[in-house]
């Protein structure tokens, strides 16, 4: 046997493969009676053991008894005259620190056994093997971790296509209840807004506002100042009073005037707003609707005046209701995607949170598709007939809210 033992030898086989090569080595290179291998994994995996020979069965018994007794070794042992009438010597040396590698053990009836040779070669091989071991080891450990991330990428990957796929379909429709929102808002000549006192600019104007207001919808909101300007001369300072009121007293307001667009053409506006507070109290901003109301202005001058007002206020309270009813899912519908979004990119993605987005996304879209089908059944005027159960509590409490 040569004077070292090349860990190659070893290299990329199996932890048991690695053991049972190192015995036949040392059976076969030293001419023993009995090769006996331990190989452990320092970090906590199974064992391995492997022995060769039986023509000294003493030998083995008392190897046996001793590593039950003597699991791991500080030094190695040398065991001379064991077996009665076969006389022989034996030795066990420690793999690595308190035997923390394992053992091997070898015996032979050689007159000079075991010489400095044959420990320095049993050393040797076993640490080399032992490092081998220590590197299969590795090697199936790093496996099944390349094996497990593949899979844990393969489901994530199926986990964003399916949260793409159903961010689009949730986005497509509330596209489609923003746009039967539109619609509805066209139609009834309603739009709705917001309005920041703090910076004196509208936060928010749909679509009818510009259509209302004259001015261009591809453009951005105007500021307060630039937006007074359409407002009729002679109901300018009136308007502007009835605001400063508002914003004062933190109160709802209720308020018509004219406006003039470019062109010389005076349309009749009907606005009520209403104040979002902070938690300190202070006014945030004030969103509400504005309808335009000069055709029903003017059909119900060749009516009755008491009559009119009623209807444009009341049209006007449930406009506002309404836009915040569908603003609300939408918004927050927007922020749960958000949410479910972010939730993904973490690592690992909170698939739980996710799920739980995804389902108040869809409670969401379906409350905004509910309050859009109300609408288009109020504006059709032909509301289809039901036959289902009431609650009626529900109904009591829906029309509070509506009132208020």
């Amino acid at each position: 046997m040569p004077s070292t033992v090349p860990a190659v030898w070893w290299a990329g086989r199996e932890p048991r493969a690695i053991a049972a090569g190192l015995v036949d080595v040392l059976v076969n290179a030293l001419y023993l009676d009995v090769a006996f291998v331990r190989l452990c994994d320092p970090t906590g995996g199974a064992a391995v053991e492997i022995a060769r020979g039986c023509a000294w069965q003493a030998f083995s018994e008392w190897l046996q008894q001793y590593l039950s007794v003597n699991g791991r070794l500080s030094r190695r042992e040398i065991v001379r005259e064991i077996g009665g009438a076969r006389r022989g010597c034996g030795i066990v040396i420690p793999i690595g620190v308190d035997a923390e590698g394992g053992v091997v053990a070898a015996a032979c009836d050689r007159a000079d056994f075991p010489t400095e040779i044959d420990q320095l070669l049993l050393s040797v091989a076993a640490n080399h093997a032992a490092t081998a071991f220590r590197m299969a080891r590795l090697v199936d450990d790093h496996r099944r971790a390349e094996d497990a991330l593949r899979a844990s990428e393969q489901q994530l990957r199926r986990a964003r296509d399916e949260l793409e796929m159903k961010v689009a379909d949730r986005t497509a429709e509330l596209r489609r209840s923003e746009a039967y929102l539109a619609e509805a808002q066209r139609l009834s000549h309603t739009g709705s807004w917001a309005f920041i006192p703090a910076t004196g600019k509208h936060g928010y104007w749909s679509e009818e506002i510009f259509r209302l207001t004259g001015f261009d919808p591809a453009g951005e909101p105007p500021r307060f100042e630039e937006f007074e300007q359409r407002i009729h001369a002679d109901d300018r300072a009136r308007t502007k009073e009835h605001f400063r009121i508002a914003i004062r007293e933190k109160a709802d307001f209720d308020h018509g005037y004219r406006i003039v667009h470019l062109g010389g053409e005076i349309r009749d506006i009907h606005v009520i707003g209403h104040p979002v507070l902070s938690p300190s109290g202070d006014v945030v901003e004030f969103v509400g609707t504005m309808m335009d109301v000069t055709e029903r202005r003017r059909a119900e001058e060749e009516r009755q005046a008491l009559a009119h007002a009623n209807r444009i206020t009341t049209m006007g309270q449930l406009t506002a209701s309404i836009a915040h009813e569908v603003n609300q899912p939408i918004a927050t519908a927007r922020n749960n995607a958000a949410s479910a979004l972010r939730f993904l990119s973490r690592d690992p993605p909170d698939l739980e949170e996710v799920r739980e987005a995804l389902g108040c996304i869809v409670n969401d879209v379906d409350r905004a598709g509910d309050v859009i089908g109300g609408i288009r059944n109020l504006i059709k005027k032909a509301p289809a007939p039901r036959d289902d159960c009431l609650d009626i509590n529900e109904a009591i409490r829906e029309v509070i809210v509506l009132t208020r």
